[in-house]
């Protein structure tokens, strides 16, 4: 759980900050390529994990997957999981789940 909110979604709270929450006069353009790569470079470390796996950890589904999966989809929302089909098919998985909520796509679609 840490990993994902430590080495996911701070990069996508930088590109968010940088793009669209901020005041104008407040953006780093510059800093959004910086945290993009750094995203994908701890995604490319979960990739590589989830090789064989199901789940992040165990053989049952747990509160981390949660976390991941909502933060994968965030990432996947900002167009960041284009290289990473182990994590792109995770993602499917968890939100095919009955009851799973709907996807940030979904939801932003609706706004």
């Amino acid at each position: 759980m840490l990993f994902a909110v430590t080495e996911l979604e701070q990069p996508l709270w930088r590109i968010a900050r940088h793009t669209t929450l901020n005041p104008q006069c407040e953006r780093q353009p510059g800093d959004v390529p910086i945290a993009q790569r750094e995203f994908n470079d701890m995604a490319a470390v979960l990739e590589q994990h989830m090789a064989g796996r199901t789940f992040v950890a165990g053989d049952r589904v747990s509160a981390a997957d949660f976390i991941v999966a909502y933060t994968l989809d965030w990432g996947d929302t900002a167009q960041l999981l284009g290289g990473f089909p182990r994590l792109q098919a995770y993602l499917q998985r968890m939100y095919a789940r009955p009851r799973a909520p709907r996807r940030i796509r979904d939801l932003l679609a609706d706004l």
